[in-house]
């Protein structure tokens, strides 16, 4: 080997050790912080003391309140099935609409937050109201007395593209009548942004609910037709309506459970009031002398 080489060797292998020293920071600087503003790191360390300081009490009392339930439901041999879960995501979406994802977007909450939180609102009621016994002579007196709430009445389900003036909804009537996408045209010409967002979709609505000359307009429509223009207080709506409902008068077999349900929801306690209650009984030790306040003692 030529003495140049040789001197070479020791060169190169430094260069290597600070190529590898170099990525080795970058992965930990990148791993370590969760912003770098202009090379300067802000660390991983500070921003979860930053979170603990804004938040730290509440959240570490939450979690003390869950795990107080979740043991009472475990004793008590209580479980909430994905299945119990999904059921209540449903009705929540069928209540809010084709707006549900942009509802949870609002409150920075995803899907996967709010199934958690209806896990633990499910295990709360069935804690607080396992003692509860509703006779059958109560729950009729019930559906009897309210019979109506329960009743469905005759509902469509639509979408719409709101514009300012009828020139603009007669130039989007023509589009649509050679074939132009209803939903695409809603999202980019809409002036309603909820309902735009969906693709026009305002999901079911009863009578009421509407302005009177839109609600006129839909319930004349069958499944698949389109209005003209059709004036409001708020502008000129092309409405297409997808699906109907007739109405139907609800039976007592039918709506039973969820008469069981509201009942019992009546004399259901708050996930608040009944970790208060559990707290009572429980032995809270907290080791963060912060949190101090936090802890109870009944030994």
């Amino acid at each position: 080997m030529s003495r140049r080489k040789s001197e070479l060797i020791p060169v190169i292998a430094v260069v290597a050790a600070l190529a590898v020293v170099a990525i080795v920071w970058v992965v930990v600087t990148r791993a370590t912080a969760v912003a770098i503003v202009n090379g300067q790191r802000i660390t991983r360390r500070e921003f979860v003391n930053r979170l603990e300081q804004v938040t730290g009490e509440q959240v570490l009392s939450d979690l003390i309140n869950e795990q107080l339930i979740e043991q009472a439901a475990k004793k008590a041999k209580i479980t909430v099935t994905s299945a119990e879960v999904e059921a209540e995501m449903e009705k929540l979406r069928e209540q809010i609409g084709p707006s549900f994802e942009s509802v949870l977007a609002q409150y920075g909450m995803t899907t996967e937050d709010l199934r958690k939180n209806m896990e633990l609102n499910l295990l709360v009621f069935k804690v607080s109201t396992k003692d509860i016994t509703v006779t059958d002579e109560a729950l009729m007196a019930f559906f009897e007395e309210n019979k109506s709430d329960y009743d469905q009445p005759e509902m469509v389900r639509a979408s719409h593209i709101l514009v300012e003036d009828e020139e603009k909804a007669k130039e989007i009537q023509s589009k649509l009548a050679e074939g132009a996408d209803f939903a695409e045209l809603a999202r980019n010409e809409s002036t309603d942004p909820m309902s735009a967002a969906e693709g026009g979709d305002l999901g079911f609505f009863a009578r009421g609910r509407m302005v009177a000359e839109f609600e006129k307009a839909a319930f004349a429509m069958s499944p698949g037709q389109t209005s003209a223009p059709v004036k409001s207080e708020y502008g000129y709506h092309i409405i297409r309506v997808t699906d109907r409902k007739d109405a139907h008068e609800a039976t007592f077999d039918e709506v039973k459970e969820d008469i069981e349900r509201t009942i019992k929801g009546n004399q259901a306690q708050s996930a608040q009031a009944l970790a208060s209650e559990l707290r009572l009984a429980a032995d809270v030790t907290i080791t963060d002398s912060k949190y101090k306040d936090l802890g109870t003692s009944n030994n």
